[in-house]
């Protein structure tokens, strides 16, 4: 894996695309939660269920007591409602009980070590979700390697396994810090406009001469 190689992919897609900037932040609590409605789903799907839980409850506190299909119909549109919303009433109870509050705000306060092996040990966040939490709750320099990120850097010879998680521990070392935050950005929507997992438009790509992708696409050239 080539730290002068994503530096590059980097450049490439900032020509392209511009640097994207940070939106407003989450509560750390709020992204875990967020990050888990993600899951198996649609960006559209899991930012529904994220708003239909907040029309039906108003506080932490009135999910974390509510009866069980409760807080799975209220976010059934993300699917996998009943799995899903199993997950976060255990999150919440694991907080009250061992921080006496339902706030992971002290996350704020820890290094990128200490605060991802703290979200690591909640059932249900992996290592994209670590990576995920980090990067767009508490600002931290994590890469997250998502479904888009990991085809394009195969594709591109950077990543050679085929496992996700894996990918999202052995990449961190590998990016600076300061490109964490554009990299991820911009290769989730080369991903989604050029990139596509089937037919991608390989005439319409500027990282074709770095591609190592066997099955490519060159109609539109």
């Amino acid at each position: 894996m080539s730290r002068a190689a994503l530096e590059l992919v980097h450049e490439r897609l900032r020509e392209r695309f511009g640097t994207p900037r940070p939106e407003s932040r989450m509560p750390p609590l709020d992204e875990v939660v967020f990050t888990i409605l993600s899951q198996n789903t649609t960006d559209t799907n899991r930012d529904r269920a994220w708003a239909s839980l907040w029309k039906r409850f108003e506080t932490w506190e009135q999910i974390a007591a509510a009866p069980a299909d409760e807080v799975a119909a209220a976010i059934e549109i993300g699917g996998l409602h009943q799995v899903k919303a199993r997950r976060i009433q255990e999150l919440l109870a694991r907080i009250e009980k061992e921080r006496g509050e339902l706030s992971l705000d002290h996350l704020e306060h820890l290094d990128q070590e200490d605060a991802a092996a703290e979200l690591a040990a909640f059932k249900g966040i992996g290592a994209k979700s670590v990576n995920c939490i980090l990067l767009f709750s508490l600002g931290l320099p994590a890469f997250p390697v998502d479904t888009h990120v990991h085809r394009i850097l195969r594709r591109l010879g950077i990543l050679e396994t085929g496992d996700l998680s894996r990918a999202n521990r052995d990449i961190q070392e590998h990016v600076p810090d300061e490109i964490a935050y554009p990299l991820h950005m911009n290769l989730i929507r080369y991903g989604r406009e050029i990139c596509h997992a089937r037919r991608p438009k390989c005439g319409s790509c500027n990282l074709e001469d770095l591609c190592v992708y066997d099955d490519k696409n060159m109609e539109e050239r």
